[in-house]
């Protein structure tokens, strides 16, 4: 089989999902309450990172919590690290942030050495938040009262 040939067979390295859709949030949900889900799994090489920070970009258009599910990685290339240190600090200065759910412990330690504290993971895209939607609840009760 010619390497062009074989090029063609073998499966995409990394395969990206966004949740929710693009579009208008609901009504009533401020931008930075807004949360959505980059879904990202296979192998994270140097090319696959404009696509993810493309597909962040377009789920801070309309939300300002994003969740990075890196929880099916096997491989990341650490030099895509600098863009979503970057990217943090772009959604963090506009009132949001970008929380990277994360499993593999090998995936965990390329995103601690190359960021140093500047990311915040967790294992689980479900508890990325969980402290900001109980602020968030506590400030709308103290609003009401």
């Amino acid at each position: 089989m010619s390497e062009k040939t074989s090029r063609a067979v073998r499966a995409p390295l990394a395969v990206l999902a966004l949740a929710p859709a693009p579009g208008p949030r609901e009504s009533g949900v401020r931008w930075h309450e807004a949360q959505a889900t980059v879904s990202v799994r296979g192998d994270l090489d140097r090319d696959a990172v404009w696509a993810i920070d493309y597909t962040i970009s377009r789920a801070a258009m309309d939300a300002g919590r994003i969740v990075l599910d890196l929880r099916e990685v096997t491989h990341l290339d650490s030099a895509g690290v600098p863009a979503l240190v970057e990217r943090r600090s772009e959604l963090r200065a506009r009132g949001g942030d970008l929380r990277i759910a994360v499993r593999n412990p090998y995936v965990a330690k390329i995103l601690a050495m190359a960021s140093g504290s500047e990311l915040q993971t967790c294992r689980d895209p479900e508890e990325a938040f969980d402290e900001a939607r109980v602020s968030v609840v506590a400030a709308r009760v103290r609003r009401r009262q």
